[in-house]
């Protein structure tokens, strides 16, 4: 029985509750002695000193004298690496920027009446909108990553992403790089072309085949303009220009083995500087990335063997409901195994949250992915430089060399190990301590507190075997209870039984079909304006989803 709403049985996580106020940033000149310093690039310095100064790494070595003018940090028993580098985010992003009206899809023609559909939207500058809460960049930097790169998190012609670093307070001039890249998708726009896969494809296709166009018309032009109509300027089409030039990469997010073919074979038509992003199957399609001859970002928000190629029959069947839980076990060590399987094909990636994963989490996988056969060394490569190299600022960031940006991490244990503990953080040479939370107190449950303030829109998140969805969730709360809707491309239902316990949240939604009616139990957390949960459904085990709660 198909369900009238897609459930998911994947794993997707949220970033962390918005906390206290984040310690104040500490500037100035530093010199941080007697410390283990990782540089990434140029070896391990057992014992040595690191001086800052004006935002950037002034000297590192094992002989360096501290500055008169310095700060002296003893760090001792300590360890400092380069800052991590996320290169999937959505930070500071709302759902979609306001829809201008009058604009076009690409190629021109009518004016859109109701505006360009959020997902379609090749010319979105992703750096004039961001506004990030403290609270999330305080968590994501405590957990020792500095700068992540910022793209919405659906759509076909996603916009162009930016470098951002995690500072308290964010300008336009504090920005790394913008743009880094075009951003794509396979997702299409609810209720209206391109609305299906094909559909998306088809235009993306178009698009960049119109962007070459516009791009010969122009070049003709400026050669030679006299006699020669002026060729009408296209705001989204310029934005694709220097991608189908070579001049700006294409980010094209694919995780599963089709998603990653159809990427890799649309890059190679159209001549794109492609960046496979996701590539969570992978070790499914190691000979289409190794062809590529391009890095690969990939997330290690690994998902649960229902949702992988190959696994997906197994959940469609009906067994006793100890089977998916041994087809999870016997898929968990090759679906953790994929940086591995990747870096022993050659392949050249990056590791990312995936856009969902709490910096903790973040790296807990990371650590699973290194018991799953990925070089330790390879990890960290891949949690620094490498990144710093897609974005195209590898000569900015990603190793602990003189002149780069003082992006540091200081902790206590390797940083890569179970028992790490991160002690500071600076960003852009600002040093900011990271405090551990107090202990819950005894006996306090999970959902104490007062509770969250969930009403209004949330956009979720959701998936099933036959690709990803989406639906939208309204909600109107009373105290510690709440009613709504649910709402997808197959139609809406209601949200019952709604009831808040501090951050806990749960509801039912009863599907019917053909007579026959379903009730589905979700549980859920609430952090900020973010929520993660599982779904209990009969006969099925436990899904998870997670949701955005639109800002006014």
């Amino acid at each position: 029985m198909r369900l009238a709403l897609p459930v998911s049985a994947g794993a997707f996580l949220t970033v962390a509750l918005v906390g206290p106020a984040p310690c104040r940033a500490q500037e100035g000149t530093w010199a941080l002695t007697n410390v283990r310093i990782e540089t990434v690039t140029k070896g391990v310095i057992e014992h040595g000193t690191i001086v800052v100064r004006d935002g950037l790494i002034q000297a590192v070595g094992a002989d360096v004298a501290p500055p008169a003018d310095a700060r002296i940090l003893d760090l001792s028993g300590r360890t400092v690496y380069p800052g991590l580098i996320d290169l999937i985010s959505n930070l500071g992003l709302t759902t979609g920027p306001a829809p201008a009206a009058g604009r076009g899809g690409p190629g021109g023609g009518a004016p859109a009446a109701e505006g360009t559909p959020v997902g379609l939207e090749p010319d979105r500058i992703v750096a004039d909108e961001i506004k990030p809460a403290p609270g999330d960049v305080k968590s994501l930097r405590d957990g020792g990553i500095t700068a992540v790169l910022v793209a919405p998190a659906r759509g076909a012609l996603r916009g162009l992403s930016a470098l951002v670093p995690l500072r308290d307070s964010l300008t336009e001039h504090a920005i790394i790089r913008s743009p880094v890249a075009e951003n794509l998708g396979f997702e299409g726009v609810s209720g209206r072309y391109p609305g299906t896969l094909l559909g998306v494809i088809a235009y993306e296709r178009q698009a960049f085949y119109d962007a070459k166009r516009q791009a010969l018309l122009l070049d003709r032009y400026r050669a030679n303009p006299l006699g020669v109509p002026r060729p009408p300027y296209d705001e989204q089409l310029a934005a694709l220009i220097p991608v189908v030039k070579g001049d700006l990469p294409a980010f094209f997010f694919a995780k599963n083995e089709n998603e990653i073919r159809r990427a890799v074979r649309i890059g190679r038509e159209l001549g794109l500087k492609l960046t496979v992003v996701g590539a969570t199957e992978g070790f499914r399609a190691t000979d289409a990335l190794k062809a590529m001859g391009q890095p690969v970002v990939v997330s290690v928000d690994f998902p649960k063997a229902p949702e992988v190629t190959g696994w997906q029959y197994l959940w469609t069947e009906r067994h006793a409901p100890g089977d998916s839980a041994e087809a999870d076990s016997a898929a968990r060590p090759v679906i953790e195994g994929n940086a591995a399987a990747l870096n022993s094909a050659g392949i050249r990636f990056a590791l990312s949250s995936g856009g969902q994963l709490r910096p903790a989490e973040f790296l807990g996988n990371v650590r699973k992915a290194i018991a799953a056969g990925l070089p330790r060394d390879v990890a960290l490569e891949a949690l620094t430089i490498r990144p710093a190299e897609i974005a195209g600022v590898g000569a900015q960031l990603g190793s602990i060399e003189p002149g780069k940006i003082a992006d540091l991490v200081v902790t206590e244990g390797d940083l890569l190990g179970d028992s790490a503990k991160i002690r500071a953080v600076f960003v852009d040479g600002a040093r900011y301590e990271v405090i551990a939370p107090p202990p819950a107190p005894r006996g306090r449950a999970a959902g104490g507190g007062p509770p969250a303030e969930i009403g209004g829109t949330w956009d979720v998140s959701v998936n099933t075997p036959q690709g990803a969805n989406q639906a939208t969730m309204t909600v109107t709360q009373s105290g510690t209870s709440f009613t709504g809707q649910l709402t997808s491309d197959m139609g809406s239902t209601a949200v019952d039984n709604g009831q808040v316990a501090g951050g806990s949240v749960s509801w039912t939604i009863t599907l019917n079909m053909g007579g026959q009616s379903m009730t589905i139990t979700f549980h859920g957390d609430v952090e900020g304006n973010r929520m993660r949960g599982s779904a209990d459904i009969p006969g099925m085990g436990s899904a998870s989803f997670s949701a955005q709660k639109r800002t006014p």
